[in-house]
């Protein structure tokens, strides 16, 4: 039952890809960054059974990210993201105000499960969740 439900997640998120010209989506450097580190502590702490799988893991990570336009961090983020640290000291997040700022700073939209947190930073306007609001 928990395994049927979650596989219909993905469906949902394709779902909204399909209707979403590939132009528009773009990933944050932040969110590439993020994936990339996990794949890459996970290649270099396998076991010799892990290893092979974790290191093609990686490589699959990188040619799939690739497909997308990514956004970087730039220096107009950094200085909202200034402006963010002094309006949100107790948030402990960093990549989320990370991510925040660089919405605001270019007026992008921000699609995650973890609205909760970025609208602390986001106007609604700029948060979408493909995979719960339907």
């Amino acid at each position: 039952m928990v395994r049927a439900f979650w596989e219909k997640k993905p469906l949902i998120l394709l779902e909204h890809v399909k209707r979403v010209s590939h132009s528009d989506i773009a990933l944050p450097s932040v969110v590439v960054a993020e994936i990339l580190g996990g794949r890459c502590d996970f290649a270099r702490k396998a076991s010799p059974e892990e290893a092979p799988w974790a290191h093609r893991q990686l490589l699959e990570t990188q040619k799939l990210l690739a497909e997308f336009e990514v956004v970087v961090f730039d220096e107009r983020c950094a200085e909202v993201l200034k402006q963010l640290k002094q309006h949100h000291k107790a948030h402990k997040r960093h990549a989320d105000m990370m991510i925040a700022a660089m919405a605001k700073a270019g007026n992008h939209i921000v699609v995650t499960r973890n609205t909760k947190d970025f609208k602390l930073f986001l106007p609604h306007h700029q948060l979408a969740n493909w995979i719960d609001d339907q």
